[in-house]
């Protein structure tokens, strides 16, 4: 029966999305707006939630689609992933940050000082050495990195950044207005392992409703428009 209610159609159908912190913010909470105002009888959820979340939020039925860091998936041999986005991502402080100061930058700089966002992939953990400095530190489930302060949005995150001396990561075209605004500042580091891997997520052999191919197809669109 829920197969048959998802393939009625764009104009009485429902839809239920989790995303991941990183693309909610970049392009599924637009994605969502869009499908919206086109279709405005459609039922629209979206649960912004830790990327681990979202992999068990797809094999509980409790999602039809995922967008998320597929790190989790990969795991599964039942879900189907899709990607969308590999991007590097860029460390930033508040304005008048001690590190604004200190030129060149290493990782271990930035450790002696806390960390704020969402958890990190095992991959983080390949990269540096587990010490027990603020920044953050590693989970026995899964080998993931918990920053020393750990949110569930993006926008969270810039809070703590402006009200404190922790550091997070974002694409710089999503803190472009605080940046001329003069109350961020990106640091001066690249480091490659620090990046977003994230794609589409769903339940292997499930049909996709025509909602959730409207939503993948504006979500495409929205991510061409955002820079790398």
């Amino acid at each position: 029966m829920r197969e048959i209610d998802l393939l009625k159609g764009l104009e009485i159908g429902e839809l239920s999305v989790a995303a991941g912190p990183f693309p909610a913010e970049i392009s599924a909470q637009k994605a969502l707006g869009l499908l919206a105002a086109q279709h405005p009888i459609l039922q629209l959820k979206l649960s912004t939630t830790d990327w681990t979340r979202v992999v068990g939020d797809i094999l509980q039925g409790r999602a039809d689609i995922g967008l998320a860091d597929m790190s989790e998936a990969a795991h599964h041999p039942e879900l189907d992933t899709d990607p969308v986005r590999t991007s590097s991502l860029a460390f930033y402080c508040r304005a008048g940050h001690p590190l604004t100061a200190r030129a060149p930058l290493t990782v271990e700089d930035l450790m002696d000082f806390p960390w704020v966002g969402p958890t990190a992939p095992a991959r983080v953990r390949l990269a540096m050495q587990q010490t027990e400095r603020p920044f953050g530190y590693f989970s026995d489930i899964g080998q993931r990195f918990s920053p020393r302060i750990t949110v569930d949005t993006v926008s969270a995150a810039r809070d703590v950044v402006l009200a404190s001396d922790a550091l997070s990561v974002s694409l710089p075209g999503l803190i472009e207005r605080e940046l001329r605004a003069g109350l961020y500042a990106l640091l001066p580091i690249d480091l490659p392992w620090m990046r977003l891997n994230y794609g589409f997520i769903w339940k292997k052999g499930r049909t996709l409703s025509p909602a959730a191919n409207k939503f993948m197809q504006l979500v495409r669109a929205i991510e061409t428009e955002t820079p790398l």
